[in-house]
């Protein structure tokens, strides 16, 4: 379905954003190469959107295409993937952006990528090693040209008593009661960036609408009509804070629109 001004704030998961000026529902993965292929066509800029997880999008929107496309991770949750419960990205999402939780990541799990290239405009296979997978990273984040279709994992029968587990941990550890974009920076080597902004003395910190929460502090939640720069200016502060104290460089893991 193709729309015009669409606000892109309903779109992500921490509920900011101005408006996409073209937005487009890839319902199958021909739909979205041929609206890639358009894009390309009309020289317009394009963007694939998954869940909205993990993305932060300007107040100013976005002056190009907008292609929703991706099925949920949660549906792998009962096919091995018990550590993805609870988070709501897509499996394609996911793998971009090798996420993990629980020491674990798509990394384990990931048995072949069905790409689209859209510099040549060919469907590619990748096999697990030809991902490039690091912490929170892969080829398809690196490379935007590469355009995730589907993705087969190595699939095996969760365990519901886990799923629970880490259903609760994340319940009473993770705030759940306002709008987030889910973990804003990367753990630097053998340290927690939750615990290191805390210890600078962040949690709790406001500044507009945006909030670094109380609960995890590499966390930053919407109370309700937080803009773009508010959220913006607490990255900052947090980095500034753990760089003046501890001498380390946090990493930003969400992505910016």
């Amino acid at each position: 379905m193709f729309q015009k001004n669409v606000s892109l704030k309903n779109h992500t998961t921490i509920r900011i954003g101005g408006k996409a000026k073209y937005f487009f529902t890839a319902e199958t993965k021909e739909d979205l190469i041929k609206a890639v292929v358009a894009a390309k066509e009309l020289k317009l800029p394009f963007f694939i959107l998954g869940g909205g997880s993990n993305l932060l999008v300007s107040d100013r929107g976005f002056r190009g295409l907008v292609i929703k496309y991706g099925q949920p991770l949660s549906l792998y949750v009962s096919k091995g993937l018990e550590w993805a419960v609870g988070i709501p990205g897509t499996v394609q999402g996911a793998v971009c952006g090798n996420a993990g939780a629980f020491k674990k990541s798509m990394k384990d799990v990931v048995e072949e990528v069905e790409v689209f290239d859209a510099k040549t405009g060919k469907i590619k296979f990748f096999k697990n090693k030809d991902c490039r997978f690091s912490y929170r990273n892969s080829i398809f984040k690196k490379n935007k040209n590469l355009i995730i279709l589907s993705v087969k994992i190595k699939e095996k029968k969760s365990n519901i008593k886990k799923i629970k587990q880490y259903l609760e941990h994340k319940k009473e550890n993770h705030p759940w009661n306002y709008p987030s974009a889910g973990s804003v920076f990367k753990n630097p080597k053998g340290f927690s960036a939750g615990e290191l902004i805390e210890k600078a003395g962040l949690k709790g910190k406001r500044i507009g609408k945006a909030e670094i929460s109380e609960k995890h502090a590499n966390f930053i939640v919407n109370l309700g009509g937080a803009k773009e720069k508010d959220v913006i200016n607490l990255i900052n502060l947090a980095k500034k804070s753990v760089k003046n104290k501890f001498k380390i460089n946090l990493q930003e893991e969400i992505q910016f629109l």
